[in-house]
């Protein structure tokens, strides 16, 4: 990340509902501020591997709203979109990447 931008992780907690390019997950925030339209990569995928994607998280809703900040060591629901979205799973943790 670029000097003075905060590592952000989230933390998959549920996956709600998935399509082939999209993830609902409820996360957890372990580090940093999440808004919409970051990108981040996938640690922890159902197959072990660290792979760097294009997923990017869409939208973020606290208690039935929608925001424009999720951060440490708020959970929330969101919308993760990218190639990887559909092997997402409980326990992985998504980490930002510069865009």
């Amino acid at each position: 990340m670029g000097e003075g931008v905060e590592d952000v992780q989230l933390r998959i907690l549920e996956v709600v509902s998935v399509g082939e390019e999209e993830a609902v997950c409820v996360v957890r925030c372990l580090s940093g501020m999440a808004y919409p339209g970051m990108a981040f990569s996938v640690s922890g995928a159902a197959d072990g591997e660290v792979t760097p994607s294009d997923l990017n998280l869409e939208w973020i809703e606290r208690y039935g709203f929608r925001t424009d900040v999720l951060d440490a060591p708020h959970a929330a629901k969101v919308s993760l979109c990218g190639p990887m979205a559909s092997r997402l799973n409980p326990d992985a943790t998504v980490s930002s990447v510069e865009d």
